[in-house]
């Protein structure tokens, strides 16, 4: 792996999306510097084919009997190994839309495994084993929390779909769980910008990069979906609106927004609901709720985005929690945000705690451990943000994290529109923890709807 390519590597790992085009760009511009010895071309793994819901055959070998694999309903081993995922609650989902792999390829002293791959129209599931002769080197120095060295260690896959590059720009959801220090079983979460064909081939790969010529790892399968019947409800509207204001930002300076995106997609599926926007813009619109027919918000989990320009449009697609099959429609509302929030501080008796603010968070319960405390937020009203983000009090007012290093992180519970919080404090000592007597954390601020400029969007 090329300098340029580990920079691009480690800005991917850490949340930074690289714009669309720019590979390309800087594929352009080595391409001017002296050539190199180039390896040789690794060896692709074997095709298999698979079928969700039906039978399907798997060549392991040539000298091999194909196998026979029940497609349709089919244990995934990962949550057994990992029963505190964040996505534990949809394990039955995933079950019923996943196809039993078990394809492996070796790179050096490393084998990693697709296990399971599971698809509907909002998300492409991807479980994973890998396992090493040695013990597995962690990412990252020893002053990151494990848990994000071990997420940050787990394959990151690229994706093709009938050849042609699945869109996987954006924020990159993934979890990982070391079993032990040889064995790292992963789940990769991938947003679908569009929808999939029934029956299609798919090619996955890991190396870092997008450039397939230094994966490490690859698979090759078909897919055929058609045989499950996916409870979904999707429209794909390709509706263009547009959304004009002006405000003054959290630091006093004014802005002007003039925005004109397209709704491409709404999908409420099993795996999740995803509202699916396109735009010729470098800062593409981000500023809106949701709001379904019966009045109620819902949240969105803007959680990252890709910007374009005057000459590459830009995709993105958003969850968003608390639809189901019998939403008729979504309402999107652009917003004027001046980015300000407020605190709300209480006792740890005093829960659950919130203030009187039309749309917040509210601290539904808080569990304080030795090394990590752990935070439940409910949502209510219209919200510019879903990441609520609180402090530990000493009985003197001294927040925690002035004494000690601590990390956040952020999970949902989409089942039961649920924020869960977590701050880890290694180093906190049993005294620190034992003066922990209040909690506090940060409130939006109201916004200001631009009802005139909202969008309906039918969905039944």
């Amino acid at each position: 792996m090329t300098f340029d390519e580990k920079l691009k590597a480690r800005a991917g790992q850490e949340g930074s999306p690289v714009p669309a085009g720019f590979e390309e760009r800087m594929d352009a511009l080595l391409d001017t510097l002296p050539a190199e010895v180039q390896p040789a071309k690794k060896r692709r793994a074997p095709r298999l084919a698979v079928c969700i819901g039906v039978a399907a055959a798997m060549v392991v070998g040539a000298a091999a009997a194909p196998a026979v694999l029940e497609m349709a309903r089919n244990a995934i081993d990962y949550f057994e190994q990992n029963s505190g995922s964040e996505y534990a609650n949809y394990q039955g989902k995933y079950e019923k839309y996943n196809a039993a792999v078990g394809m492996s390829d070796t790179n050096g002293d490393q084998t990693l495994t697709i296990d399971n791959i599971a698809v509907d129209d909002s998300y492409l599931m991807i479980f994973s084993t890998l396992k090493s002769e040695t013990p597995i080197e962690l990412r990252e120095g020893e002053q990151t929390p494990l848990s994000t060295r071990i997420e940050w260690t787990a394959p990151n896959f690229f994706v093709e779909i009938n050849g042609e590059a699945l869109d996987t720009s954006g924020p990159i959801e993934k979890e990982a769980e070391l079993v032990d220090e040889y064995t790292l079983t992963a789940v990769q979460r991938i947003i679908l910008k569009e929808a999939l064909p029934d029956q299609f081939d798919l090619l996955l790969y890991d190396g870092g990069t997008s450039d397939i010529r230094n994966s490490n790892f690859q698979f090759e399968m078909s897919v055929d979906k058609s045989a499950v019947a996916v409870e979904t409800l999707t429209v794909e509207p390709k509706q263009d609106f547009t959304v004009h204001f002006s405000g003054v930002n959290d630091i006093g300076d004014s802005y002007t927004v003039n925005s004109k995106p397209r709704i491409e997609r709404v999908s409420i599926s099993p795996f999740g609901s995803t509202i699916t926007l396109s735009e010729w813009a470098e800062n593409p619109l981000t500023s809106f709720v949701l709001r379904d027919d019966q009045g109620n918000f819902l949240p969105v989990l803007n959680i990252g985005s890709v910007g374009g320009s005057l000459i590459s449009r830009a995709t993105n697609s958003f969850e968003f929690l608390g639809a189901d099959l019998d939403t008729k429609s979504v309402t999107l509302i652009p917003y004027l945000d001046e980015g300000r929030s407020h605190e709300v501080t209480g006792s740890l008796d005093s829960l659950p705690l919130t203030d009187a603010s039309a749309g917040g968070f509210t601290l539904e319960s808080l569990e304080i451990g030795e090394k990590q405390a752990t935070a439940t937020f409910s949502f209510r009203g219209a919200l510019n943000y879903c990441n609520a983000q609180f402090t530990l009090l000493l009985a003197d007012g001294t927040p925690l994290d002035h004494l000690v290093d601590c990390y956040m992180d952020f999970s949902y519970d989409r089942e039961n529109a649920l924020c869960i919080t977590t701050i880890e404090y290694p180093d906190a000592t049993p005294e620190q923890i034992a003066q922990i007597t209040d909690v506090s954390f940060w409130q939006p601020n109201e916004l200001t709807l631009l009802e005139d400029q909202a969008v309906t969007i039918d969905l039944q």
